[in-house]
């Protein structure tokens, strides 16, 4: 599609075209932009959008850093079943940005997030298996959340199996 005509869309309001504007400006860098066409498509219940105006917000791309604001967007996503929102949020919960720090409900969507094969939201329960974050320190259980991530090519995930296989 041209850029004039999705251009056009966008600014008539069509939602994948708002999706697409956002995403070219957040992969050109112009994260102003980028969060700008996110917005509208976000308010319209684009989950995707909800989800990438959520990342904006939590890495402070475009928008001034707000946790809060990331936790708001990632929850409208997560609700409907986007498995991104759903481990960036885990993220928030897990690490208390944004919202108060509940491991039990960092779980809970890493969990959703990890059975449709999110490798980031796999290493993060492997982490709290690891480290005792409101689950029992269970290396076993870790090993097997590091190895589901590892098998899909995350390097970190492979660092935390090579690291717990070394210390066996």
């Amino acid at each position: 599609m041209a850029a004039d005509s999705l251009l056009a869309l966008a600014e008539q309001g069509d939602v994948q075209a708002q999706l697409r504007r956002g995403m070219d400006c957040d992969k050109a860098g112009r994260y102003d932009e980028a969060a700008r066409w996110y917005r509208q498509a976000a308010e319209q219940g684009d989950a995707r959008a909800q989800n990438n105006l959520g990342v904006l917000y939590k890495d402070g791309q475009g928008v001034g850093q707000d946790y809060a604001e990331a936790a708001r967007w990632f929850a409208l996503s997560a609700g409907q079943g986007n498995t991104l929102a759903q481990s960036n949020l885990g993220w928030l919960y897990q690490n208390g940005l944004g919202v108060e720090q509940d491991f039990a409900e960092a779980e809970r969507l890493y969990r959703l997030a990890a059975a449709k094969g999110h490798a980031a939201a796999q290493n993060n329960l492997g982490t709290m298996f690891l480290h005792g974050m409101g689950l029992p320190c269970d290396t076993d259980s870790a090993c097997y959340w590091f190895d589901l991530a590892a098998q899909q090519g995350l390097p970190v995930a492979r660092q935390n199996v090579a690291r717990l296989r070394n210390k066996e």
